[in-house]
């Protein structure tokens, strides 16, 4: 079995056939994506946040950020979920035993919470455009920035993925994410007005980098060299999460193999 045959597998089969066969599910999902932007686009209106010196429009800026945060909070919430969902029913075992290498399986989960926030994220752009946005994208800076934002996004996924491996309840990750996605991201509002230690913390996140890259490159039109300033740290920040994911989940695997506790939850 190749690679786009196991990509259909966990996209196609497993995610996306499986998803939309809970219709109530799937409105619920699709209701949790689109109250934010109206909540925060009537906020907005209401304290005047478009006459802000720091944030010349604030539906556009809040829009960009909505759409693509939910990458960093929900998407990463997918793999760690889908582990523990394994280890209550009791399948983990068959899953491991699987012709799949450990770290291969980790990554196919991983791509199904990256499709089903990409349809999330276009649902919030579209609604965008219905509130007066106006996109310059310059295509090539978009692209790259999104890129490297879910290649982070994959690392983070790794690392929540082992931690669920080894403390089996709890994850202290997406808990992280969700908190630091919201407060700290930059998502409704500019990391300039946080305190000063609170903006260092934010500029760990390859959220706050992701966002800022990729608002001057959708609403501006800037191309990469005048975005180098944000595009440098996200890479990094990307190449690090990768790094610490691929390094703990492979620490994670030879743990519970090793202490025989694959089937406890």
């Amino acid at each position: 079995m190749g690679v786009i045959d196991r990509l259909y597998g966990f996209i196609v089969i497993r995610g996306w056939k499986m998803w939309i066969s809970y219709k109530t599910q799937v409105a619920l999902t699709m209701i949790n994506w689109v109250i934010p932007v109206f909540i925060y686009f009537f906020i907005g209106i209401t304290l005047g946040f478009g006459k802000l010196s720091a944030i010349k429009n604030y539906t556009a800026f809040m829009v960009i950020g909505t759409a693509f945060q939910g990458y960093f909070s929900a998407s990463v919430t997918t793999l760690a979920g889908r582990i523990r969902n394994e280890e209550l029913i009791g399948t983990l075992e068959y899953l491991i035993a699987s012709p799949l290498r450990p770290m291969a399986l980790m990554m196919y989960n991983t791509v199904w919470g990256l499709v089903i926030n990409s349809i999330s994220a276009l649902l919030v752009l579209l609604i965008g455009l219905g509130l007066g946005i106006t996109y310059r994208a310059n295509l090539l800076s978009s692209i790259v920035f999104l890129i490297l934002y879910l290649a982070s996004i994959i690392g983070l996924n790794l690392i929540a993925g082992a931690v669920v491996l080894i403390v089996k309840q709890g994850n202290p990750i997406a808990l992280f994410t969700s908190v630091a996605s919201n407060l700290l991201g930059g998502v409704v509002f500019p990391i300039s007005v946080l305190p000063t230690w609170l903006q260092y913390i934010s500029y760990s996140l390859s959220l706050t980098w992701a966002l800022s890259g990729l608002r001057g490159a959708m609403l501006y039109g800037y191309s990469i060299p005048k975005l180098l300033n944000y595009l440098w740290p996200l890479a990094v920040l990307a190449v690090i999460y990768i790094v610490i994911g691929v390094a703990l989940s492979s620490y994670a695997f030879m743990k519970i193999l090793k202490e025989g506790s694959v089937h406890m939850y």
